[in-house]
């Protein structure tokens, strides 16, 4: 999945959240991807560079690392980053991504770290003065997805080596509207069979009612129908998910023997 990233400021009293680089509040931040920002012991000896006093004192863990992007400096700026996601739960099959569609859950994450370039160039440490990413806010939706975030801020965390980034965890379902739609589906698909299954019963066993052009029309019509139904699910995967197994292939076995039984026993 791609997303895009860009710095945002809360001001006191405000609700609201502003773009860095909007008029007095231009200034340049690095940021690393999946990189850790650790404790220096040089830079506490560094008493003649008064601004580092403000800042808990971080590095990156790789001083050659190059960031992916440098924020701040205009409201337009932004980066984009693709995250890959797997199986949220990975002993739950009634999660398993595509298989347990539309029930499953993908998972996917990624650590920011932010750094104070401006300080970094002035103390001559690159790489370091890193500072809090206090959390994301989402923006924007995915077409018959629905996406959730938690994070953790390990900055805030006591233990000086804990590191200071963001740990950003993307959790994304299927919206209602693709649960609904195919358990819809699974329904119509079931009662279609079963009456099929009902008029073939009293045709062949009991008798009661006397074989017709349509029940054999009904029942190839039925058998050709559901893959039809089947394509029409939204972000539909592959054959040989769970609900194939479950909905789609025993109906179709079903139509498809009891069309098998009429033609056999009435063959005019």
């Amino acid at each position: 999945m791609m997303v895009s990233w860009s710095l945002l400021y809360p001001v006191t009293g405000d609700s609201s959240l502003y773009s860095k680089g909007e008029k007095s509040n231009v200034r340049k931040w690095n940021l690393y991807r999946d990189a850790m920002a650790v404790p220096d012991s040089r830079i506490p000896n560094m008493t003649n560079i008064p601004f580092i006093k403000s800042y808990d004192l971080y590095c990156v863990d790789d001083l050659t690392l190059p960031p992916i992007s440098t924020l701040g400096q205009h409201k337009f700026d932004s980066i984009d980053t693709e995250i890959e996601f797997s199986q949220y739960k990975g002993d739950d099959i009634l999660s398993q991504p595509l298989f347990a569609y539309p029930f499953d859950v993908w998972t996917g994450s990624i650590v920011l770290t932010l750094t104070d370039q401006v300080a970094a160039e002035q103390a001559d440490f690159p790489n370091c003065f890193a500072l809090g990413i206090h959390g994301i806010s989402i923006r924007g939706h995915i077409l018959n997805w629905q996406v959730s975030s938690n994070t953790v801020n390990t900055c805030e965390d006591p233990d000086p080596d804990a590191g200071c980034e963001l740990h950003v965890n993307f959790i994304i379902r299927r919206s209602c509207l693709v649960k609904v739609t195919a358990l819809m589906i699974f329904i119509a698909g079931w009662i279609i069979s079963i009456v099929i299954a009902l008029r073939t019963y009293l045709t062949i066993v009991t008798r009661k009612q006397r074989p017709s052009p349509d029940i054999i029309a009904i029942s190839l019509g039925s058998l050709f129908a559901f893959p039809g139904l089947r394509y029409m699910l939204p972000g539909t995967p592959s054959f040989g998910t769970l609900l194939d197994l479950i909905g789609i292939l025993p109906n179709v076995i079903i139509i498809l023997f009891c069309s098998i039984f009429i033609v056999a026993k009435n063959p005019s």
